[in-house]
């Protein structure tokens, strides 16, 4: 799944303009090189020639900040209307390293903006789900976006929160919520490493309940 991180929804429609947002035409070209011969999109294949371009490997979380920008509706693919819709983020750039370095400052800007991580982490949650009917994320997905989006910022909570979903059977069959999901972006950003001020008070969902009981079992053993 980490080198399908770019997506989007097959279709045929024409090539229409960049309406509302700037128009860049080193941008828009940048579609035609990298998409598929017979429709307006780019499948997996120019997903993968197009992280060749910018440098970077499928499953680099600049690649999942470029899917966000763009509105990416499906791991593996680009519509042509969601590229456009990057014209407002993406069109100053006019080269591979100026549109990866474009990527680096928002993705730097959404670590020190709260509003702004928590949309990315959002659009993650059905980013991941490739049919819009299942409500939930499967654990092997979640563990791939933590790690990806708050590896760094939170380390011990990520760590410790993997370990924990790779333990528990019943989370491993029914997934993560997007309530859950939101909730443990909060969580990661208000309670201590060692969950030494979490309060059971109501206010968390069940699964963090649960991780902080086994988080702390796994103290004492």
């Amino acid at each position: 799944m980490a080198s399908r991180l770019l997506g989007g929804r097959l279709s045929s429609g024409k090539r229409a303009p960049c309406n509302e947002a700037p128009t860049s035409t080193w941008f828009e070209n940048l579609f035609d090189a990298y998409k598929d011969a017979d429709e307006q999109i780019i499948c997996p294949e120019g997903v993968e020639r197009l992280c060749q371009a910018l440098n970077l490997d499928p499953s680099d979380v600049l690649v999942l900040v470029f899917a966000w920008k763009l509105g990416a509706k499906r791991m593996g693919y680009f519509l042509h209307e969601e590229w456009l819709a990057g014209c407002k983020s993406f069109s100053s750039a006019h080269s591979t390293s100026e549109l990866c370095n474009l990527l680096k400052a928002i993705h730097d800007s959404t670590l020190r903006d709260p509003s702004a991580l928590r949309s990315i982490h959002s659009f993650t949650h059905k980013f991941c789900r490739e049919d819009e009917r299942v409500r939930n994320v499967e654990i092997s997905s979640a563990i791939i976006m933590l790690q990806l989006l708050h590896g760094k910022t939170f380390p011990a909570h990520v760590k410790n929160l993997v370990a924990f979903m790779e333990s528990n059977a019943p989370l491993q069959k029914r997934g993560v919520s997007h309530d859950e999901w939101m909730m443990i972006l909060q969580f990661c950003r208000e309670v201590e490493p060692d969950c030494s001020n979490y309060q059971d008070d109501g206010a968390w969902p069940v699964l963090l309940d649960d991780y902080v009981e086994w988080y702390q079992k796994q103290q004492k053993l």
